[in-house]
């Protein structure tokens, strides 16, 4: 490291570099197809300068290839390739394998011993693929290629590493910042557990098959790559990586990166089941993804850091950006032909969102809380649930007072989507406060235009005997098809600090349920 790379306080982790922002496929959890910026190449001279500004701060970490699009759409790629590996970049390109048919291409990538070359395998079914729409290239010719790729690294005595890249609904069908109403699933890949469990099946007996068909025709070849493997990941074989179906972990397909890495059913060849978190909560993208249903994000306000924003990336236009997340340059970071790299790398925009990411409304939008509601009305319902809980209430515990429930922290927000044209409000709650605390109820009305909530529409005082259940009812006019955000305030207390029992929470109010009805109560005076 020379002396100008020492002054970078935080040099990059990983660097991104999009190649291209065009695709040949539509992947249901990407948002390519939704991309608000033109369709274009990263230019030569553009990535030139930005590498060669790289390396003039002794920089030289990890790049990853892809931010949007596919990279190898861009021809540029190869020559790229030799360059990375000459200066010493370890090298990751994820491709959804459509131009890997080429032999002469295949032989082009597995030259590089820098390279982890991901397949991007995220389409394990006849259906499920067509339904990506590249039926124009037949599923099963499109499966022959990736055992073609990892048969390739064998004869040809590559030192690249290939992972077979297979997407996962688990972890985001079980995301607590992810609620909605008919689910989240977005990539439909089986009809259910037990299918998937078959594919899983048959697909390692076919990769045993493939390492005893390898060993055989390529002996020296897989006996390199075996010895060169055993000492590449000794201190993570048996934790992270299995190295045989025996010591794959129960639920490994459903686990996530940092727990459990990979299947190495060949030497260098990881099959990894991405268990995909939601890209993108733009509201573009949702609108697609989430189609029928209303979504909305409410952002996350507490300060805290990430780990994304460690890196840097170039998009094909030439605008910086700090993550993969930040797909249409919202930050707004700085353009390679404008600015320096060093500026960038220096700039106390970047320190400040490394401290705390929330000070950007992208990444308040990330780790916020996403809500899918169903549209359709319920003409022949009189009452309607509220089932939304977003910021200050915890999660529900069901033996709450023996009622079941959960707790504000003093100020929580809860959502409906009016699907009948609602009367009154109804509340079940217990204070334990004394009877005169003050205790507020509020309910907003969402603005699309402006796509905000902006103002208190009603709100009311709460009468809570400490220690009893209370109910509360008054009266409001929801309109059909319309969000609506419901507020409650009270004082706070910590069970740890006054009663001694551990809890270390910040408690507000036990809220019992919460529903909207179309039978009229007597309003009381709203106060403001």
């Amino acid at each position: 490291m020379n002396d100008r790379a020492a002054s970078i306080p935080d040099p990059p982790g990983t660097i991104f570099l999009e190649l291209t922002s065009a695709c040949n496929m539509h992947c249901a959890f990407c948002p390519s197809d939704v991309l608000r910026r033109p369709k274009e190449h990263l230019s030569e001279a553009r990535l030139k300068s930005f590498l060669g500004q790289l390396h003039d701060l002794g920089l030289r970490p990890p790049v990853l290839l892809n931010i949007l699009g596919e990279p190898l759409l861009n021809k540029k790629v190869y020559p790229l390739l030799d360059d990375l590996e000459a200066a010493g970049h370890p090298v990751t390109l994820i491709t959804n394998m459509t131009l890997l048919g080429d032999g002469a291409l295949r032989r082009e990538l597995l030259r590089h011993g820098n390279l982890t070359l991901a397949l991007s395998f995220q389409t394990a079914t006849p259906r499920s693929y067509a339904l990506r729409g590249y039926s124009r290239l037949p599923f099963r010719a499109y499966e022959r290629i990736l055992w073609k790729v990892i048969e390739d690294k064998f004869r040809l005595n590559s030192g690249a590493r290939l992972e077979m890249h297979v997407a996962s609904n688990y972890v985001m069908s079980r995301d607590a910042t992810i609620q909605a109403d008919g689910g989240a699933g977005l990539w439909a890949n089986f009809p259910d557990e037990k299918a998937e469990g078959r594919w899983i099946a048959r697909t390692l007996r076919r990769l045993e098959r493939l390492a005893k068909r390898m060993k055989r025709r390529y002996p020296d070849s897989f006996a390199s790559a075996r010895e060169t493997a055993a000492v590449k990941y000794r201190d993570h074989v048996g934790t992270k990586i299995a190295v045989d179906r025996a010591g794959l972990p129960p639920g490994f397909h459903r686990l996530k990166d940092e727990v459990f890495w990979g299947y190495m059913a060949l030497p260098d060849v990881f099959l990894v089941f991405k268990s995909l978190e939601l890209w993108t909560r733009d509201r573009t993208f949702l609108q697609t993804a989430f189609p029928g249903r209303f979504t909305y994000v409410e952002e996350r306000l507490e300060p805290r850091p990430c780990p994304m924003t460690g890196n840097l990336g170039l998009l094909a236009g030439g605008n910086f950006v700090l993550c993969c997340l930040d797909y249409e340059g919202e930050m707004d970071l700085g353009h390679i032909d404008r600015t320096p790299v060093a500026d960038v790398l220096r700039a106390e925009r970047r320190a400040a969102v490394r401290r705390d990411a929330m000070a950007e409304a992208l990444c308040r939008r990330c780790r916020g809380n996403l809500f899918v509601f169903e549209t359709t009305l319920l003409p022949d319902r009189a009452e309607q649930t509220v089932d939304k809980f977003g910021r200050g209430f915890w999660p529900r515990e069901d033996g709450l007072h023996g009622v079941g429930g959960r707790w504000t922290d003093g100020k929580g927000w809860a959502y409906v989507y009016a699907r009948l044209p609602a009367r009154r409000i109804r509340l079940a709650f217990r204070s334990d406060f004394d009877d005169d605390a003050p205790l507020r109820l509020a309910v907003s009305a969402y603005d699309r235009d402006a796509g905000a909530f902006p103002a208190v529409s009603a709100s009311w005082p709460l009468a809570g005997r400490k220690g009893r259940t209370a109910v509360f009812e008054a009266g409001f006019d929801f309109l059909s098809d319309r969000l609506y955000r419901i507020e409650i305030e009270s004082p706070s207390f910590v069970p740890d600090e006054t009663l001694g029992n551990s809890d270390t929470r910040r408690l507000g109010l036990a809220v019992y349920s919460i529903s909207i009805g179309t039978t009229p109560a007597p309003p009381p005076e709203p106060g403001r």
